[in-house]
């Protein structure tokens, strides 16, 4: 059942409708062009300072992200140029300011909505959970009940702990921190027995410690939401449907069977979504003012969206996140797939 599935299409409607009457391009795709490359900004942050954001590192899929956008925007072998942030602040401050053209992950919040910025379908369902030693043998939150739990202060982890025991009466030990350098150390030490983060981030803890990152497990299943989307800057509504539809065009791929091995083959594929999304119908790009292969053109430059994720963030990357809500619909995942259909 996707229950979302509406909403969903009602807002891919007005972003197909709102291109479709775009007759020239808007101030961002004005800036694109001019430039020859789309400028993306990526959240690189430090592993030993005081985070301002709750997420981990996930610069490898911010590039993929933003290299699959300039694919569509600019066609094969387009550049773009990338800024690094240490935080998500920092870069939706200069994504506002028009430093940057499109910031690959951030928190679609209604914060950002109404400071003027639009988000793409989420790419990247994070969300809280625990971080623990294989040795204690724990499987639930509930065993951590009357253990030491390492947070830092003050973040939106701590919130979301604390309201999730109360809600569950679960009794932990609160063990904060004001810098996450230090409460790693704490963990790895064994001054305390789970740390509570964002799963990204606590890949990122895992990770760091390469030699014994085999020794630790996330927790399965998340007690706080927290997704991200690619970002961008409304008042271009032709970029803004580029953007939106990248995304969709990665997932129906991989819904289809379409990777970057053998996307050439599949071309003569009979199957008219497949058609359709490789542009034989030559429709969608027309609508876009882009080229007419532009997703055959983005899966061969960085496979579907599954290909991106293990190489970016799952199984095939250091971070070793399990793909979660991020598994198609038909797996049990949230993520479901939207033909590219001008009917």
């Amino acid at each position: 059942m996707r229950p979302s599935l509406l909403a969903r299409y009602s807002l891919t409607a007005s972003l197909g409708l709102l291109s479709a009457l775009c007759a020239n391009a808007g101030p961002v795709l004005d800036r694109v062009h001019v430039a020859h490359a789309l400028s993306c900004g990526v959240i690189k942050e430090e592993e030993d300072y005081s985070r301002a954001t709750d997420h981990g590192n996930r610069a490898a899929f911010d590039l993929d992200m933003c290299k699959a956008v300039a694919v569509a925007t600019l066609g094969v072998g387009a550049h773009f140029t990338i800024k690094v942030f240490p935080d998500e602040p920092a870069g939706v401050q200069a994504l506002k300011q028009g430093q940057i053209d499109l910031l690959p992950t951030a928190s679609p919040t209604v914060i950002h909505s109404t400071a003027g910025l639009g988000f793409a379908p989420i790419t990247f369902h994070d969300g809280e959970s625990l971080l623990v030693p294989n040795s204690a043998a724990i499987h639930s939150p509930a065993e951590l009940a009357g253990k030491k739990i390492c947070f830092v202060i003050t973040s939106a982890s701590e919130t979301g702990l604390r309201t999730f025991a109360a809600r569950e009466h679960l009794s932990y030990i609160w063990y904060p921190f004001s810098e996450v350098g230090e409460m790693e150390a704490a963990f790895f030490t064994g001054n305390c027995a789970a740390i509570a983060g964002d799963v990204s981030q606590l890949a990122n803890t895992r990770a760091i410690n390469r030699a014994r990152a085999g020794e630790f497990t996330i927790l399965p299943g998340q007690f706080r939401a927290d997704p991200l989307a690619p970002a961008y800057m409304v008042g271009d509504a032709q970029f803004a449907a580029i953007v939106h539809w990248t995304v969709e065009a990665l997932i129906e791929a991989e819904a289809l069977g379409v990777t970057q091995g053998n996307v050439g083959a599949m071309a003569k594929s009979e199957d008219p979504e497949i058609q359709e999304l490789l542009g034989r119908p030559l429709g969608t790009g027309k609508l876009l003012g882009v080229d007419t292969r532009w997703a055959a053109n983005v899966i061969q430059a960085t496979g579907n969206y599954g290909e991106m994720f293990e190489r970016d963030l799952g199984a095939g990357s250091p971070l070793r996140i399990d793909r979660g809500a991020d598994r198609l619909w038909t797996q049990g995942g949230a993520q479901y797939s939207i033909p590219l259909n001008q009917n």
